[in-house]
């Protein structure tokens, strides 16, 4: 796997949680707080949280890899 499949995949990551949160806000605005609002905000906040995971560990390897080409 290289860097630049993993910022796909980081991007994947950010699309949908922003995909689930509009479905969510869409959900609430027409028929209040349901099992799918509540559905939506869960998968939004698990994809938003492993993009930013996987964005840290991203710019880990980055560092690694400049940091290996450096010396």
């Amino acid at each position: 796997m290289t860097l630049k499949d993993i910022l796909i995949q980081i991007g994947m990551k950010f699309i949908f949680g922003a995909l689930f949160l509009y479905f969510a806000i869409d959900s609430v605005n027409n028929a209040g707080w349901g099992f799918l609002a509540i559905l939506s905000v869960l998968f939004a906040t698990n994809n938003i949280v492993q993009g930013f995971r996987m964005l840290d560990t991203y710019f880990k390897i980055k560092k690694n890899i400049d940091d290996k080409d450096n010396k």
